[in-house]
Order: structure tokens, then C-alpha cells, then sequence
């Protein structure tokens, strides 16, 4: 082999130089730990280097942000730099960071809707998406969140995600505070959902004569089917021995679990629609949620009926069965409530019906 020194050659495995006596033994290069930074020579001067932070790009790829300064004399004082930059020289993590941890954490519990709710709330929030979390005021997210969802629920849904990484950053010491809980929202404006009156469905069964369409609506008015239930409703979940549709909840565990059921008059309605499905997985309502509602309030206008949600269709089951004294345990049951609270919410007896209700009460006045 030959000398790290004078380069003449030498025995294999020779300690030492015979000619000159250096040690062979190469050295060894020295490496730094992570996050102890780097430095690297310019002209006479020395420039410090280190990792400001780490984060995902669009690809979700981890990306290195890196920082430095120079003009120091001596690399070993760049090297003293890099390793513990002072405080104002470091930088937390961004609020899109945070946001990313969290679509791979709670986020994946939501459902599709309140996923979907989610990203609509951040990509709101992009202008100051890029900016350190710990860095951001009460002002400036109130402003942006002003200025960008005009409504209670869409604010909401930003101050939600808001408060999500403002958790995770505190959980990382980044910052100490959730700013999110000082946001302030609009007063909820919530309108009292209506029921169809008895009048409105006596004309949707004329309609029906004239469009079959419109004996979805009539399923959902005497079932309290939810319309993303009917839009999933399959033929084999109708029970028509029993009266029953199974399996056919959606959302909470009690609608999942509770058969609904309907009135022997509805079933002929039911048998027509199964019978007018074309779907190859056995739907019986075979459009997109869009024409769904569209078809739907093409139905209420050839019907002449007031243009109420699809929703109001559940409150119109509840209050009917209310104005025909059913049993408020039982109502509850059959709109496949956990309270009777919530029940409660969806009867809406009308003067009429509160006319009737007095009517009933004895005249105990003596002559």
C-alpha cells in the first residue's frame, strides 16, 4: 500500500511509514448532530446555516426552510451561531402546518360534509395560511374571518379549524394561548322550520298522479326520512310484511339502528317507485343528490304548495302525528330521536290545531 504522507509504498497493513514514520490510520471526518446547523466559508468570512423549520409542501413531501448569517471570523463561532440562533432569529411553525397535522389527525373522523365544511373553511383563510401561528393577532383573524364568510355557520367552521391547530401548536409549545376562542360570531338568525300544512298535502297526492316523483316527498312526510336517507334508500331494505325500512339510517347511531316505518297507504307508493327504479345496485331513487333537489321543487310547483326545504318534510311528520295525539315517546321513536327534547323541536301546531286544543277543555263556569 502506499503512505498517506511521502506516498512511497509500504508493507499492507503497516501501522507506520517505514520511511517516514507517519501513522496510517486515516482520520476520521467529524459529522454534527441534527439540527446543529452548518457553516461554510465566503471570501474571509464565515456564514452560518441552520434549519429555520420543516414543513409540507403541496405534495406532502417534508421540506427543509433554512436560514443564515455571515461575517463571522472563525467557523467555530458560526458553528456556535447555527447551533442556537438567538430567538428572534427563529421561526414557528406556519398555521398550514398545523393544518396538515390535522387532516391527518381529527380530521379523519368527520364525516364527508363536515370534511368537505373543513378545507372550504381553511382555503377561506390563505392569506394567512403561510404565516407563523404564533405570530398572528385576534385582529387579524377576526378581519379575515369578516371578510371572508358572510354567514354564522361558514365563520364557524373557521374558528372550528382555527381552534384545532391552535391546539395542536400549544400541545408543541409554539404558542400558549387558542386564539380561536376570542373570535367573535354573528347572532345565529335560525328560522323555526315549517311544516306542510294538511291542505299542501292533499295537493302533493293530487301531483302524484300526474309525476311519480312526487311520492318521494310523500315517503319522507310519513316516515321523517332524512333525504340523504332516501337518496341512499335500496329496495331490499323495504320490509313491506312488516312495514318496516331497515338499515336505512344515516348520521347518529339511534337512526342507524331504528327500522323506520310507514303507513299501510304508502306502501302501494313505495311498490311504484321499486318498480320504476332502473339502478343496477337496487337504488330507488336513481339521481344525483343536484337533480334530486331540483326535481324536488319542480314537484311542490306543479303541486301548488308552499316552496319548503326537503327537511320541512321530516318536521311535517312529527307535527302530524302530534295533532293526532300520539304519544309523545312514541313520536319520538318513530322519528328516531335519543330526547324527547329534539322531538319537541319538530312539532309545530298551528292556530287551528291550538284552537282545537282549548276547544277541548271543560266549562266549569256555573249559572
Amino acid at each position: 500500500m502506499e503512505c498517506i504522507k511521502c506516498k512511497k509504498e509500504i508493507p499492507d497493513g503497516a501501522p507506520y511509514c517505514c520511511w517516514c514514520g507517519k501513522k496510517q490510520e486515516a482520520r476520521r471526518s467529524r459529522t454534527r448532530g441534527n439540527g446543529q446547523g452548518s457553516a461554510y466559508q465566503r471570501g474571509k468570512t464565515w456564514t452560518a446555516r441552520w434549519t429555520e423549520r420543516t414543513y409540507l409542501d403541496e405534495n406532502d413531501k417534508l421540506r427543509q426552510k433554512m436560514r443564515t448569517k455571515g461575517g463571522f471570523t472563525s467557523k467555530r463561532a458560526a458553528l456556535q451561531y447555527a447551533a442556537n440562533p438567538p430567538k428572534e432569529e427563529q421561526r414557528s411553525p406556519t398555521l398550514r402546518e398545523y393544518y396538515k397535522t390535522y387532516l391527518r389527525g381529527d380530521y379523519l373522523s368527520l364525516s364527508a360534509d363536515r370534511q368537505g365544511a373543513a378545507e372550504k373553511a381553511f382555503e377561506r383563510m390563505r392569506e394567512i395560511a403561510d404565516r407563523e401561528i404564533d405570530a398572528l393577532t385576534i385582529a387579524q383573524i377576526q378581519d379575515v374571518i369578516d371578510r371572508n364568510a358572510s354567514t354564522y355557520y361558514t365563520r364557524k367552521d373557521m374558528k372550528t379549524v382555527l381552534s384545532h391547530c391552535y391546539n395542536l401548536a400549544i400541545a408543541e409549545k409554539q404558542t400558549t394561548v387558542n386564539l380561536a376562542k376570542y373570535i367573535k360570531l354573528p347572532e345565529l338568525e335560525e328560522k323555526s322550520p315549517e311544516p306542510f300544512t294538511d291542505a299542501d298535502v292533499k295537493k302533493l297526492w293530487e301531483a302524484y298522479a300526474k309525476d311519480h316523483f312526487v311520492g318521494f316527498i310523500l315517503t319522507m312526510i310519513y316516515t321523517g326520512m332524512m333525504p340523504g336517507e332516501l337518496l341512499k334508500l335500496k329496495k331490499d331494505m323495504i320490509d313491506f310484511e312488516k312495514n318496516e325500512i331497515v338499515r336505512g339510517g344515516i348520521k347518529t347511531k339511534k337512526r342507524k339502528e331504528t327500522p323506520m316505518v310507514f303507513p299501510d297507504f304508502v306502501a302501494p307508493v313505495l311498490h311504484e317507485l321499486c318498480e320504476e327504479s332502473k339502478s343496477r345496485v337496487g337504488n330507488i331513487c336513481c339521481i344525483n343528490k343536484d337533480n334530486f333537489y331540483k326535481r324536488y321543487y319542480e314537484c311542490l310547483e306543479l303541486a301548488g304548495v308552499q316552496k319548503l326545504p326537503p327537511y320541512s318534510c321530516r318536521h311535517t311528520t312529527a307535527t302530524a302525528l302530534a295533532m293526532k295525539n300520539i304519544d309523545p315517546f312514541t313520536i319520538k321513536e318513530i322519528m328516531r330521536h335519543t330526547k324527547i327534547t329534539t322531538t319537541q323541536r319538530y312539532v309545530h301546531p298551528d292556530m287551528k290545531g291550538m284552537v282545537d286544543a282549548v276547544n277541548q277543555l271543560q266549562n266549569d263556569s256555573t249559572e
